[in-house]
């Protein structure tokens, strides 16, 4: 296998049980190691199903999330209020849920501006948010997915050269080969920065390519490109998507 720069950690959550209660233990260590540094904490999310997971986490750990500020790895070039949008995801699904979490905790992307534009002005709000306007900002934690084809953010196989990049840190996607067609994601540079960066996995559909990504470290996927510089990859998963690689 070959070697990670960072730390590498694999959490079995057999239960959904046990897989809220780890993403709420993780988000716990985070958020107070953060706050021994700074005054906000900065978390980076991902859609589809980690939008309800984290939601009953968030509820479970009861944690005070007036200091958090959530920002989006990737981003549906649509409407803030389209069905495809993940910020509406959240917004959606905390309005009801978690009340306490205000809108101006969300750092969003503008899809009103032009694609290119709308990449480069969420590079630069982030820049600013995080303080770091000369550099690659640090995130305290960023929360992944990954697809049955190895992608993560919208970083996809079929699109090599977006894992090429080492100047831009948000960057527009067309033509993906997921729908929607037209997004905006965090490049590697960004996300090899963060303190801490989990996936989190579920479904046996997708052990074969957990196995292949993190235990092979097989670079034909883009998932298998992380690796934090200076930090913690975690990688949490149920017992279907753990099968090939927890015995």
């Amino acid at each position: 296998m070959p070697d990670r720069k960072c730390s590498f950690k694999i959490s079995l959550a057999e239960s959904e049980d046990k897989l809220i209660e780890t993403v709420s233990n993780l988000l716990r260590r985070c958020s107070e190691q953060a706050k021994d540094r700074k005054a906000t904490f900065s978390i980076g999310l991902s859609g589809g199903s980690l939008v309800q997971l984290l939601t009953k986490a968030l509820r479970k750990s009861t944690l005070d999330t007036s200091n958090w500020e959530f920002f989006f790895c990737d981003e549906r070039y649509v409407a803030d209020d389209h069905s495809d949008s993940t910020f509406c995801a959240y917004k959606t699904e905390w309005l009801s849920q978690l009340p306490s979490i205000l809108d101006s905790q969300f750092v969003k992307a503008d899809t009103t501006k032009l694609l290119d534009e709308c990449a480069a002005d969420y590079e630069a709000r982030v820049k600013v948010k995080l303080g770091n306007s000369h550099s690659v900002p640090q995130f305290d934690l960023l929360l992944l997915g990954m697809g049955p084809d190895g992608h993560t953010c919208s970083l996809f196989p079929e699109q090599p050269a977006t894992l090429e990049e080492t100047f831009r840190l948000v960057i527009p996607i067309r033509n993906s080969p997921k729908p929607p067609p037209e997004r905006i994601t965090f490049t590697l540079p960004l996300i090899n920065n963060a303190r801490d960066v989990a996936f989190v996995v579920t479904g046996a559909s997708k052990s074969d390519v957990v196995k292949r990504v993190f235990v092979e470290q097989d670079k034909q996927f883009p998932a298998a490109w992380v690796d934090p510089t200076n930090g913690q990859l975690t990688l949490i998963v149920d017992a279907g998507a753990g099968s090939q690689i927890i015995s």
